[in-house]
């Protein structure tokens, strides 16, 4: 009678190396703990593996392979991510997006700014923040500052020119509204001449008319008195 090999808890701890990934024990452990419980957990795929075939290890095989990870995953040495610089640095970023000097940027630096201190925000929220990936992105909002400052000549010339641009186009803008509305002023003046003009004509007709009816009236009647006179 064959040996009934269980696989369940194998299954369960294979399964769950999605989530250790994501803990800051397993990304900010050492490389070697980290190394330690990947083996393991290729034995236990193997393992599980060659039962889908249907070629079974031994329970207990099953069972030290399934210890293997245990241990692996207890020895994973890994501190919690400290982002304290990281959130020093996007404090001072976001107090300079508030500040008159970040408006009277270019629009492109200004749109980079934005775009850049939007993705470390997002890297200091995250859970799975490795301290690698957190230092870094603190020393790239630390450079940014830096490189705005040798750039800050650069910078303000052409915001200078951005300005006198924009203000360009609005008196243009305005200029181009005004003939418009000049434009539509004129067009208005002449249908209220036109329009008056036809009420002259009209009201000119309807005397012309009433006058015709009223001579041709007269002389109807004096030619009835004629006819019975004679």
């Amino acid at each position: 009678m064959n040996e009934k090999i269980v696989f369940d808890q194998l299954n369960k701890d294979v399964a769950d190396q999605v989530h250790i990934r994501q803990t800051y024990k397993y990304f900010n452990g050492t490389e070697r703990s980290k190394g330690l419980y990947d083996a393991a957990i290729k034995m236990g795929e193997e393992v599980l593996q060659e039962h889908k075939e249907g070629h079974n290890e031994p329970q207990a095989m099953v069972d030290l392979v399934d210890q293997a990870i245990y241990n692996s995953r207890k020895a994973l040495n890994g501190q919690q991510t400290d982002k304290h610089s990281l959130h020093m640095q996007l404090a001072r970023a976001g107090q300079f997006l508030r500040g008159q000097e970040f408006t009277g940027l270019p629009i492109k630096t200004q749109q980079y700014w934005e775009r850049e201190v939007a993705k470390a925000h997002n890297i200091e929220v995250a859970s799975n923040t490795d301290q690698t990936l957190a230092n870094q992105t603190a020393i790239k909002v630390a450079t940014m500052f830096d490189t705005m400052e040798q750039m800050r000549p650069q910078l303000m010339k052409e915001a200078a020119q951005q300005r006198a641009a924009r203000a360009k186009r609005a008196i243009a803008a305005r200029e181009k509204a005004e003939k418009e509305r000049q434009k539509r002023e004129a067009i208005l003046e002449k249908q209220k001449a036109l329009a008056e003009q036809a009420a002259k004509e009209h009201k000119k007709e309807e005397k012309k008319s009433h006058k015709q009816k009223k001579t041709g009236g007269l002389r109807g009647f004096w030619s009835f008195l004629g006819f019975h006179k004679s």
